[in-house]
Order: structure tokens, then C-alpha cells, then sequence
């Protein structure tokens, strides 16, 4: 009887595992619709949503003309949301003209219009690519938000069987799971933009660069591989980070981690040497736009202005200037230094080699911040260093768990890797 009953507890627990994740999507995703009216259709929003139309076969004038029209009607109703706000005219908050104000001053498309600045986005197609069904049937906002969202949804599932994979216990997993959602993951990867998708497939090659440290070669090379193709596509500057990166956290654990050394992290080394080699090539190939290119938007206000001689010296000054003061401001409330210290220890704890993995992949969000120092957009530029404290926080929490009971209970430090032949 005892036994019937423990299998059946056994069973009702597996299910529970099972569905409160999903349920997690769903809670997630309404409140997502909730706040829906304010989240922002942003000048990069536009341009991704011309692209959508231009994919669904409009003309580039009137794909223009929709995706402006759905840029002035959020602005307008932007607009009235503050009104509403107002000490005065919330009393009678009337509607006004913005909406074909906005039309009128920028008949001929948002500005800056520069070709240089128009090529960093036409080399992003695969958001607006994906987007384009959802736009046709949504509208611009909604549609790509609906694949931003469903991106960042996918994000935390995938969050969830990463630390499965380490051998978190379920609560623990969902855990990271709902950190994924309510941080500024969460905020950044529901808008009309880039982020989702970025986050949800770094999360991939992250998942990918475990299941090698394994020894699933097969399975972590083409999550890895194809997580990064796509991830390419969407946003090619993120990306072509990511595989000299890892690529430096295999060849670490390489050389400092001697229980490592084996056919699982040199596959790690390899796929991400590939892979850095690939983006280097297709960079070439297709003539993206490079860094020097970035530079020369960031200092001339996205070619506003005449461009600079000297963007380097130009970086390193505003580098300086950027990173002090951004020091001072999180001195007041460390709360993100903190978080990413204990989410640092808590991925050691479990495995260096998948520590340094997860710290190279959020240290793309520092590079990039790096690169374009622009103190107004730097929470959404650095965003992936969230990813340590989604991963490594419910890893120590597990820990100290653990800690409090038998010693012999704690993990091995290594535990999550697995030799090349199939050996813990």
C-alpha cells in the first residue's frame, strides 16, 4: 500500500514538474499583454517593420508609409498616456493632432535617414523575416512583439532544461526559469526589437556549449551551430562576439581545468573556433557593416553629423567618462554587481568550465557596452550580463540547500561534466 501510494505521489509530482513551467509561459505572456499599450514601437521598431512589409511585398515607399503610420499612431497614444498623467490636463485629458503631426513632419520616413545607417539594419533580416506573418496579421506592434515575446518565452524554457541539464532539482530550474522573466530580460526581450531573439538563442549556444562539456557532441554542436546561424542573422554584431568568447572560455578550462580535459570541451573549442571563423568570413562576404562603421554612428549621432577622424581615441575618452560614472550610479544601489557576483560563485560551484562559458557569454553584453558607450540606452546594451544571474543564482541557491544538509550531499564541483566516453 505504501509503495502504490509513494508511486502515485511520485506520479502527481512528475505531472506538477511538468506543467507549472508552461503555466509560468502563460502568466508571463498575459502580463505581457497587460502592459502591452506601454511599451514603446521605437525608431528601430519602424525599421524592422518596414522590412516586414517590404518581405510581405510592398513596395519600399508604401512599407514606409505602414510602418510609419504605426510609428505616429503608438507616439500619439504615447502621448495621450502622459496627458492622462499630468497634474493638469489629466482633468480633461482631450486628444490632439499628434497622430498626423507625425505624418506630416516626417512624410519621407523617420529620421536619420543616412544609406550607412540604413545598412546596419538591412543586414538584421531574419527578425523582420519571422515577424512578417505576425505583422500582416497583427499589425507592425503587435507582430513583432508577438515574436519578441514568443522568443523570450522560449528563453526561460530553455533556461529551464539548461540547469536541468546541470542536475538541478525542478523547483530549482523553474527558479531560473521565472528570474529569466522578471529580470530586465524579461523588460528588454517583450519589446518590438532585436533583444528576444538574441537572448533566447545565446541561451541556446549556451545550452549547446554544456551539453559538449557532456560529451554530447552531436546534439550541443548543432544546437550550437544553429542557435548562432540564426542568431547571425538577426543581429549580426551581437553575435559575432559570442564564438571568440566561448572560444576563450573552452580554451581556459583547457588549460586551468585539468578534470576538463577532454573531447567534450575541445569539441567546445572547436565548434566555437567555427563559428568565429564563419562570422569573420560572412562579414567579409557580404560587406557588413564593421566596427570602425559603428564607431562613426555612435559619433555622429547616426551620420547627423560630419564624421570624426579619430573614433578610437574618441571611444577610449568616452569609455572612461562612461564606465566611471556608471560606477557612481551603481554604487548607490549595487544590487546588479551583487547579483552578479553570487551568480558567478553559484555557476564555480557547480562547474568552472560551464562558469566561464556563462560568463563569456554575458560579458558580450560589457563588449558591446564597451563599444557603444551611450549612457541612455546602456541597461538595454548590456542586458546579456543578466544571464549570469539567471543561471548562476539558482545554482547557489541549490548549494547553500544543499550546504545545510549532509555534507556528502553537496555536488562535486565538476559534477555536471561528463568524459568523452560517456563517463561522470
Amino acid at each position: 500500500m505504501s509503495s502504490s501510494l509513494s508511486a502515485f505521489r511520485v506520479c502527481v509530482m512528475g505531472r506538477i514538474h511538468k506543467v507549472i513551467p508552461l503555466l509560468t509561459v502563460v502568466v508571463f505572456v498575459l502580463l505581457h499583454v497587460f502592459a502591452y499599450p506601454s511599451t514603446r514601437f521605437a525608431n528601430d521598431s519602424y525599421r524592422y517593420a518596414r522590412s516586414a512589409y517590404e518581405f510581405l511585398g510592398d513596395p519600399h515607399r508604401k512599407a514606409q508609409d505602414k510602418a510609419l503610420r504605426a510609428y505616429c499612431a503608438d507616439t500619439a497614444a504615447m502621448l495621450q498616456r502622459n496627458r492622462m498623467l499630468h497634474q493638469i490636463d489629466f482633468r480633461d485629458p482631450v486628444r490632439r493632432n499628434e497622430f498626423q503631426d507625425c505624418l506630416a513632419q516626417y512624410a519621407d520616413g523617420l529620421n536619420p535617414s543616412n544609406p550607412r545607417y540604413e545598412a546596419l539594419f538591412h543586414a538584421r533580416p531574419a527578425y523582420p523575416l519571422l515577424a512578417a506573418p505576425f505583422v500582416w496579421l497583427l499589425g507592425a506592434k503587435a507582430g513583432l512583439t508577438a515574436v519578441a515575446l514568443g522568443f523570450t518565452a522560449l528563453g526561460g524554457l530553455l533556461v529551464l532544461v539548461l540547469l536541468r541539464a546541470l542536475r538541478a532539482p525542478p523547483p530549482v530550474a523553474w527558479l531560473g526559469q521565472c528570474l529569466y522573466y522578471v529580470t530586465p530580460i524579461g523588460l528588454w526581450g517583450s519589446r518590438p526589437m532585436t533583444e528576444g531573439p538574441v537572448l533566447a538563442l545565446m541561451v541556446a549556444m549556451l545550452l549547446g556549449a554544456v551539453w559538449l562539456c557532456q560529451g554530447r557532441r552531436a546534439a550541443g554542436a548543432l544546437l550550437s551551430v544553429g542557435a548562432f546561424a540564426l542568431g547571425f542573422a538577426v543581429k549580426y554584431s551581437s553575435f559575432v562576439l559570442v564564438g571568440p568568447c566561448l572560444a576563450a572560455a573552452g580554451a581556459l578550462a583547457l588549460m586551468f581545468v585539468p578534470r576538463a580535459r577532454h573531447k567534450g570541451t575541445r569539441c567546445l573549442l572547436i565548434v566555437s573556433l567555427f563559428e568565429s571563423l564563419v562570422a569573420f568570413a560572412m562579414s567579409r562576404v557580404l560587406r557588413l557593416p564593421g566596427l570602425e562603421a559603428s564607431l562613426q554612428d555612435t559619433f555622429t549621432l547616426h551620420w547627423t553629423y560630419a564624421e570624426v577622424t579619430n573614433p578610437w581615441r574618441l571611444l577610449v575618452r568616452l569609455d572612461a567618462n562612461y564606465w566611471w560614472q556608471w560606477l557612481q550610479t551603481e554604487a548607490l544601489a549595487p544590487s546588479l554587481l551583487l547579483l552578479l557576483v553570487l551568480g558567478a560563485w553559484g555557476a564555480m560551484s557547480r562547474s568552472v568550465p560551464i562558469a566561464l562559458c556563462l560568463i563569456a557569454l554575458g560579458g558580450t553584453g560589457l563588449l558591446t557596452s564597451a563599444a557603444h558607450p551611450v549612457a541612455m540606452e546602456g541597461d538595454r546594451l548590456y542586458v546579456q550580463v543578466w544571464l549570469i544571474v539567471v543561471v548562476g543564482l539558482p545554482l547557489l541557491v541549490e548549494r547553500l540547500r544543499m550546504s545545510g544538509g549532509s555534507s556528502d550531499a553537496l555536488p562535486a564541483r565538476s559534477d555536471p561534466l561528463m568524459k568523452s566516453d560517456g563517463r561522470r
